[in-house]
């Protein structure tokens, strides 16, 4: 057992240096009380003006990860420097877990105030007391044991978290013990929407409130969680907001990925409460697509593969942290309308590169960046990627255009 204990913390060590530096995170030692004896480090961007609120992320890496691996990873340092906001990184100790993984699956852990999301509470609790924090704008993402951890802050203290994004996770409480655990992992807890839900309400019985939106990223060739968790994760919270697990909008090539369906569920007031990433060719791992280019970030490592896709600037799209750009024009049609115009803002050095759906005729304009469209008779997708004189790339949010029935 000493043996294998010795190995477990050379293969960390081989994943994440104890060294955060390189990564400009600040170890803050002193946040509270910690009674799941984590450690707490700061991501604070420059330039940040006094006494001006600001969002904060709170990002929970994976098992064999640290605060710097799962920051230079995800790129979400890169994001928080230009858009402005703070990281926090909870991070794991030995021994707590030799693999360094949240125990998202022991009692003490998953009910409120106790364990380690108590601690990861008092994170957030230390910032609000110490730094201009918008309480409007807090968020929480995570990957595999760091996923479920994220969902159990969701869970319990949804006052709190305005939204959440989980990679490879698994619905609150779906296990209290390692054997329901184990089970987890080969997508063997299977419930209904309105059981699932009421273990979130259960924690929350005199809360009235709005609760987390909820974005869910699930590879379809996980072999440590099976994709069936990220179904069950939807249903959860789907039943959550008090809506269908039936998509409002589904789209099957997200930003001309095929690799990357894209399904949107929203509430009676049409606000995107869930959205669902199903992720073909992905494994147990995040979506990043490195390189110098604006556009793109995160690095390629054990837990993250090349997608063309840097997941965590979707997520901060998704999650209101930045606008995302998009295509300009009419989403409701009649089928076979003509005429329809759609746009994105030009720049000269720049060139634009559009699809439609089969059987829809397209004429662009002289500069690229608009186009003029006779629409078929079923609901389809816009996509368009600027090029500009450094080819960089910069992909426009797919565009739904639904059809409406006569």
């Amino acid at each position: 057992m000493k043996h294998k204990n010795l190995l477990l913390v050379s293969i960390f060590l081989i994943f994440c240096s104890q060294n955060s530096h390189s990564q400009d995170l600040a170890r803050i030692k002193h946040f509270g009380k910690n009674k799941g004896h984590l450690k707490m480090f700061v991501h604070l961007p420059p330039d940040v003006q006094k006494n001006v609120p600001i969002p904060v992320v709170v990002v929970l890496h994976g098992c064999l990860q640290c605060a710097e691996s799962v920051a230079s990873q995800t790129g979400w340092n890169k994001l928080a420097d230009e858009y402005g906001f703070y990281v926090v990184y909870p991070q794991q100790r030995i021994i707590n877990n030799p693999m360094r993984c949240f125990k998202w699956y022991k009692r003490r852990n998953i009910y409120k105030n106790r364990g380690e999301n108590q601690s990861i509470k008092h994170m957030v609790d230390y910032l609000k007391s110490n730094y201009a924090i918008d309480s409007s704008k807090i968020f929480i993402t995570g990957l595999s044991a760091g996923a479920a951890m994220s969902v159990i802050m969701m869970a319990n203290y949804p006052e709190t978290f305005n939204a959440g994004a989980i990679f490879a996770g698994a619905p609150y409480k779906v296990a209290t013990s390692s054997i329901p655990a184990m089970m987890a992992f080969f997508g063997w807890r299977i419930k209904t929407p309105e059981k699932w839900g009421s273990y979130v309400r259960s924690q929350n019985t005199s809360y009235f409130g709005t609760y987390p939106r909820m974005i869910i990223y699930q590879g379809n060739n996980d072999w440590i969680v099976n994709k069936r968790n990220g179904v069950e994760l939807m249903k959860q919270w789907t039943n959550v907001h008090g809506i269908s697990t039936i998509p409002s909008e589904r789209i099957e090539a997200f930003l001309n990925n095929r690799d990357i369906e894209r399904s949107v569920y929203r509430d009676t007031s049409g606000k995107d409460v869930v959205i669902f990433y199903k992720v073909n060719n992905l494994s147990h791992a995040l979506l990043v697509d490195p390189g110098n280019c604006k556009y793109q970030g995160g690095k390629t490592g054990i837990f993250s593969k090349d997608k063309n896709y840097f997941s965590s600037l979707y997520t901060a799209y998704d999650l209101g942290l930045i606008k995302p750009p998009a295509i300009s024009g009419n989403t409701s049609i009649l089928p076979n309308e003509a005429g329809l115009n759609y746009a994105v803002p030009l720049s000269d050095s720049s060139t634009y590169e559009w699809s439609i759906p089969a059987g829809c005729t397209m004429v662009k304009n002289d500069k690229g960046n608009e186009i003029t469209v006779k629409w078929n008779a079923r609901s389809g997708c816009i996509n368009v990627t600027e090029t500009d004189s450094n080819q960089c790339q910069k992909n426009y949010q797919t565009l739904f255009v639904e059809v409406q029935k006569k």
